[in-house]
């Protein structure tokens, strides 16, 4: 019998009120949980900024270079670790609730975090044994040495993370993946900080990393204690071992890919010796990354309603809650890549004089992250529909693309060549992706709402842009916050007088009525 916590919880995810249809249910739930990620995100990206400018200024672009490229190596061997179970729990978690199958929970809880944890302690192992011949004969940086193995112990942690993160997810508990984030990210920089000023330097910055890493594992596995109580007996489990294998495999293998993919421009830059370009790169690569916010907390609550509805055969509701998630993803990334466009090189400023030269780098960038949330959660509804192979396929053929990009253009125009080869690799699958979720499904992303934000955004940009020849007479902090306002506040306005959909207004009107707002004057 399940107990009474296992029951709530089960009661609670499964339950949907009676005075709102199905379908407007799923969009609300993606709204509140998408909404819940995303003021967590924007918080915790507020924190990574603050971390940026704190690790530039008093690391300089070498040494930032050095931390940034020993992170990308541990975190390729992280994922190697992982077996791609984070999206076997997000998958099989949310189906054995909805059967109420509380063995089944159980097993799929066991086999998600037994196997990662035994392979991320070898491959920790085998790394740190790595680490000297690869700093010397393929980096060419001895220094980078110690650095590197010190790094090794954030492997273990991070594949933990990432199973735990998808068993929170399973379960739509997105408050408490933000928890966690803003937690590890707030003491991540007053720590990494702390160290770096007392002399401690990268080793520092990199003690820094990992404690408050384990911190943030300690803290999950409180918090899927509170979702479902492991001091349990481990035989009463029902463990499908195979079948969860058989749909992680492919995407496991498209997770590394991808990941390779995502790191491969980190790796070639330090591959040719230019340790400064990989910090200026990596600063560019975060600054760029505040666009994935709202659409990676879109995901996040998304990944499991696309699994739920495509298994109870809800193709129209699944249909619109696609439309709608993708029409915020782009509503919310337009101003943020205005603001980029407009201010890149006073934002880079903040971070030091050495870090200007990413500006170009920063809005190639910027537009991909831009065009990523234009196209939706088009690779979560292939993946969570059971088209996992498919996944697997693209993250090959994205691969194939990135490589032959990363080799032609880096060696010829560095950062800025880097940038150009993730841009237009993203924009090639995403426009796959589309195609493919439309041949399977049926499922078309976009209809003539999509007009009004593209409208007020070309407003908004238009007098902000006019603006910013007076704003450059004050200092680089100043402009951009004066100019991120005016946009903003332009933006919202002209979105609000070309009159919202009727998704976007359900979705409002449930929002401001826990403030007590009326909402039938908008």
């Amino acid at each position: 019998m399940c107990n009474d916590t296992t029951e709530a919880t089960m009661r609670a995810i499964s339950t949907k009120p009676h005075q709102a249809s199905a379908s407007d249910q799923d969009i609300v739930l993606a709204a509140k949980g998408g909404g819940i990620a995303f003021v967590g995100n924007l918080f915790v990206y507020v924190i990574r900024f603050a971390f940026g400018i704190v690790m530039a200024r008093l690391l300089g672009a070498e040494l930032l270079g050095l931390y940034s490229l020993s992170l990308t190596i541990v975190s390729v061997v992280g994922i190697l670790s992982s077996l791609g179970l984070s999206a076997g729990m997000s998958r099989y978690i949310p189906i054995a609730i909805s059967k109420k199958d509380e063995a089944r929970l159980w097993g799929t809880i066991q086999v998600g975090v037994a196997l990662p944890f035994i392979t991320s302690l070898a491959l920790a192992i085998g790394m740190f044994a790595l680490a000297r011949p690869l700093c010397y004969q393929v980096f060419e940086r001895p220094d980078m040495v110690p650095v590197l193995r010190l790094a090794c112990l954030v492997i273990p942690l991070l594949s933990l993370m990432s199973v735990l993160e998808g068993i929170v997810q399973g379960f739509k508990r997105m408050e408490y993946i933000v928890y966690e984030t803003v937690s590890l990210n707030l003491s991540k920089l007053v720590l990494s900080a702390l160290l770096i000023w007392v002399g401690l330097s990268v080793m520092g910055a990199m003690i820094g990393h990992i404690v408050t890493y384990a911190m943030a594992l300690t803290m999950l596995f409180y918090f899927v204690h509170r979702l479902f109580p492991l001091t349990r007996p481990l035989h009463t489990a029902k463990r499908n071992i195979g079948e969860i294998l058989r749909f992680t495999l492919p995407l496991y293998l498209s997770r590394v890919l991808r990941r390779f993919s995502g790191s491969i421009e980190t790796l070639v830059l330090g591959f040719i010796g230019v340790m400064s370009g990989v910090g200026i790169y990596t600063t560019v690569m975060s600054l760029s990354s505040i666009g994935k916010m709202f659409h990676t907390a879109l995901q996040k609550i998304t990944v499991p309603m696309i699994s739920d509805l495509h298994s109870r055969g809800k193709l129209d509701q699944l249909a619109r809650v696609y439309q709608t998630t993708t029409k915020w993803g782009m509503m919310f990334n337009l101003p943020i890549f205005l603001v980029i466009a407009i201010f890149a090189g006073p934002l880079l400023t903040i971070f030091g004089s050495d870090f200007v030269t990413g500006a170009t780098s920063l809005i190639i960038l910027a537009f991909a992250t831009l065009f990523n949330a234009s196209t939706g959660v088009c690779g979560s509804v292939i993946t969570m529909t059971g088209h996992s192979k498919l996944t697997f396929v693209n993250s090959i053929v994205y691969l194939i693309i990135n490589i032959a990009l990363d080799l032609f253009f880096i060696p010829r125009w560095g950062i800025v060549g880097a940038a150009m080869a993730v841009t237009l690799s993203s924009v090639a699958i995403n426009i796959l992706r589309v195609i493919q979720v439309f041949a399977l499904l049926r499922l078309w992303p976009y209809n003539h709402s999509f007009l009004k934000p593209i409208i007020a955004a070309i407003v908004a940009a238009g007098v902000t842009h006019l603006a910013n020849q007076w704003l450059v007479l004050v200092p680089a902090l100043l402009q951009v916050t004066i100019g991120t306002l005016l946009l903003g506040g332009l933006y919202v306005l002209m979105i609000v007088l070309l009159k919202l959909s009727v998704e976007d207004r359900l979705v409002l009107g449930r929002l401001l009525n826990r403030f007590n707002i009326k909402w039938t004057r908008i």
